[in-house]
């Protein structure tokens, strides 16, 4: 039974606890340590106490008395780099959770001591352990369905105050209070998977495309330092057109959970797009024929733990670290000639008790999908 260490049992963290003492057993991991200092504020707090597992405040002290095959680092992005060299100097293979870092050079640091310390490092982004995705995947890879034409997706995902401000309000910040660069946003964090996955999609193997910015839209109505909407397009090495949209200053009910469209030249692979199977994922090709690759709940709790162990055991990485570096690249170009996003203009915000949402905003963000195009500069509303 190898011994596993997690960081991190609050919010996303918390299901890791769940997961770990249902499927232990099954996976060969044992729950050895948890590090929070704030565990007693966790969901989980009871399922803790009652398995009598230990809680520890930092990584080292967990160290200092245990060690662990394995650790799980599920907590705010400014603590990534620090807790992930730390778990890996002291012996642990790492499931790292995205995004690797707010920083390129934050990632960068990781995968060095990846490297000096000799461990096996994979990021969670959730898609790249999903069975459904996987078989997509192969399937792309083998070049079933050509050449890779364009690629778009879409999600609006409203998101309330709460939202911003839980744990240490580091949600839309660009850095934590000691420099360490967070650069939280939709694209980085709630919507990053499906911005990653057109990068993963897009390049044989597992090591994601790299991709150049070539024109986007960012702005805030919520008070955050970054931004909660963005409409970006970008071109691969190889050339090929990606366009992608998100928001959380919408309303509840013009909430969009994700939808995709890539196009290929002898299939189009679609996801989102039956309403009674939301999470289907397809592809239909121009002789007529569909192939159903089943539905792509996005489960990543229980489809990560496998694959991760498996890396660790010499098996397939589906998400290196280097892939996970080519997001944050991606996302660093929009603040090369800026320091700050703009702010919606105040007679276009409308709120209420719990949350702000933009008027018109999700009628032209899908539209902007629909034409895989940004709109014109003056249609923003800012």
């Amino acid at each position: 039974m190898k011994k596993a260490l997690l960081v991190g049992c609050g919010g996303y963290g918390a299901g890791y606890v769940e997961e770990i003492l249902k499927s232990g057993n099954k996976l060969g991991l044992a729950l050895s340590g948890i590090v929070d200092p704030y565990a007693e504020q966790s969901r989980v707090c009871g399922l803790i106490r009652e398995n009598r597992i230990p809680v520890y405040r930092d990584v080292p002290a967990y160290y200092r008395e245990n060690r662990a095959d394995v650790a799980v680092v599920s907590t705010p992005i400014p603590l990534h780099r620090r807790q992930a060299e730390e778990v890996m100097r002291n012996g642990s293979d790492l499931l790292l959770e995205k995004p690797i870092a707010g920083s390129s050079a934050d990632a960068e640091a990781i995968l060095r001591t990846r490297d000096e310390t000799g461990r096996k490092l994979t990021v969670g982004f959730q898609w790249c352990f999903n069975p459904e995705m996987l078989r997509l995947k192969k399937d792309a890879d083998e070049g079933l369905f050509g050449r890779l034409l364009s690629m778009k997706a879409l999600v609006l995902w409203p998101r309330d105050f709460a939202y911003f401000n839980r744990g240490t309000r580091w949600a839309g910040t660009k850095y934590a209070p000691d420099g360490t660069a967070v650069f939280d946003s939709i694209a980085s964090n709630a919507a990053a998977h499906y911005l990653f996955n057109m990068l993963w999609m897009a390049r044989r193997g597992y090591g994601a495309s790299e991709a150049r910015l070539t024109g986007f839209f960012a702005a805030r109505a919520n008070d955050v330092e970054t931004f909660d909407t963005i409409a970006l397009q970008a071109e691969t090495e190889k050339g090929v057109p990606l366009f992608f949209a998100a928001s959380h200053a919408v309303k509840n009910e013009e909430r969009q959970d994700p939808v995709f469209v890539y196009r290929f030249e002898k299939a189009t692979v679609t996801f989102g797009e039956l309403p009674d199977r939301p999470t289907a994922l397809l592809a239909h090709y121009g002789d007529g024929r569909t192939v159903d690759y089943g539905d792509s709940d996005n489960n990543g709790l229980a489809q990560k733990l496998a694959p991760a162990l498996a890396c660790f055991e010499g098996g397939e990485n589906f998400c290196p670290g280097e892939a996970a570096l080519k997001h944050v690249l991606l996302l660093e170009e929009m603040w090369k000639d800026r320091s700050d996003m703009p702010r919606f203009r105040p007679e276009t915000i409308e709120r209420t008790p719990e949350m702000v949402s933009v008027r018109g905003l999700a009628g032209l963000l899908r539209d902007a999908y629909e034409k895989a195009a940004l709109p014109e500069r003056d249609a923003w509303p800012v």
